[in-house]
């Protein structure tokens, strides 16, 4: 399956907006793993969140609006 990882910047419920990271291939599970890797990459500073593929040809700095969060932190 693809995912798309986000940067939160606001959180409404499971509806997220942010900030395109990277995608992702494989499994939700382990697109869980990659976004909090990538949160320890960032020293904790940012919250990414899971989302279905984004259809984009260019999704780099791309802001995203209403996006349902896959996964949910612990």
């Amino acid at each position: 399956m693809k995912f798309s990882l986000i940067n939160i910047t606001e959180q409404s419920g499971a509806l997220i907006s942010g900030y395109w990271v990277q995608d992702h291939i494989g499994s939700l599970a382990s697109a869980c793993e990659a976004a909090r890797a990538t949160e320890a990459a960032n020293s904790n500073k940012i919250t990414v969140a899971v989302v279905a593929e984004l259809s984009s040809t260019t999704p780099a700095l791309g802001f995203y609006t209403n996006l349902r969060r896959l996964n949910v932190d612990p």
